[in-house]
């Protein structure tokens, strides 16, 4: 199955309190998060686009050979809506570009899902007993419908487009991809199994557990 990936690379990675874009972090001597992040893709030979989005000040940034940029929005909505845009493929994969220990058997299993259904997502499900807090009055949330939702979040294309394109219309508030179709795609999302290894480098502490 012939997809597109998009690799959204453009926000400021605050939290790390690096001083610059968490994706640019050097994980050796050769290679960056980004560089990571990309790699797999580039290794896939189902993989036929590749897009990185970055903000306006990291447009000039160095990437490996042959990979699309476009520049990020306001919003992840916008940012991705600007990346997928570039895409020809049928399919594509959304990716965070401070995920770099994504695996080939995840990309695998969401090739599979997209030739049953037009959207779905890598998902972990919950371990721990959750209590939801309102107003100092606890309420335990049953963990069996629990999942932690991972990337790439794979879609076709015609779809996230659309729905995308919709949530900026309406000036919705999502904060991943998979919740513009829960929105506006009027189709099943599946999940398949996530991967516990494949977390996304947030606060400093992450980067002690990546070593």
């Amino acid at each position: 199955m012939k997809y597109a990936a998009v690799i959204v690379a453009a926000g400021s990675g605050s939290r790390m309190h690096l001083g610059y874009n968490k994706v640019f972090y050097m994980l050796d001597e050769k290679d960056r998060v980004i560089d990571r992040s990309i790699r797999l893709f580039q290794m896939d030979e189902d993989c036929e686009e590749i897009v990185v989005v970055l903000s306006h000040d990291e447009l000039d940034t160095a990437l490996p050979e042959g990979i699309m940029k476009a520049e990020g929005g306001k919003t992840r909505a916008e940012s991705v809506y600007h990346g997928v845009q570039k895409v020809h493929a049928p399919y594509v994969m959304i990716h965070d570009g401070a995920r770099p220990f994504l695996k080939q058997e995840t990309v695998d299993l969401l090739k599979e899902k997209l030739q049953k259904v037009d959207a779905c997502f890598p998902g972990i499900r919950e371990k721990d007993t959750l209590k939801e807090v309102r107003d100092g009055k606890v309420r335990t949330v049953d963990r069996e419908y629990i999942y932690h939702a991972q990337t790439p979040q794979a879609f076709k294309t015609a779809l996230i487009v659309d729905c995308l394109k919709k949530v900026m219309e309406n000036n919705d508030s999502v904060t991943d991809d998979i919740q513009a179709v829960e929105l506006y795609g009027n189709t099943e999302v599946a999940v398949v199994e996530g991967d516990e290894n494949n977390y996304k480098l947030t606060v400093r502490y992450d980067l002690e557990r990546m070593k």
